[in-house]
């Protein structure tokens, strides 16, 4: 699930720069395709909603306890098979994969 988030925030971010780098024959035929285009918010818009959003996320918990609770057996779930697959992983590595250990009759294997 972090990995999505990555990957939706990263992709957003190199959505959001990618017109300053396009060559303009890109640019201009993003523009035909696009024909209404809405009002460009100011900085002060966007700070303004973001703060309202963080406002109302903070007050989640207390209008709504069941969601906080069951968010955190959520995390706490998926941090336990995070930690449980990261073990079998440190596991394989430390021990190696059961191809690569050699015969029990102490002969290495034969080159085909």
């Amino acid at each position: 699930m972090r990995f999505l988030l990555k990957m939706f925030v990263l992709g957003f971010i190199g959505l959001a720069i990618l017109p300053a780098f396009a060559p303009s024959e890109y640019r201009d035929a993003s523009a035909s395709i696009q024909s209404d285009t809405a009002p460009t918010p100011s900085p002060y818009d966007i700070a303004s909603l973001v703060g309202q959003a963080a406002a109302d996320i903070r007050g989640l918990c207390d209008r709504q306890p069941e969601v906080c609770r069951i968010g955190g057996d959520l995390v706490s779930y998926a941090s336990s098979r995070a930690r449980e697959g990261l073990d079998i992983a440190y596991a394989m590595f430390r021990h190696g994969h059961p191809s690569m250990k050699e015969p029990a009759s102490g002969k290495a294997p034969e080159a085909e």
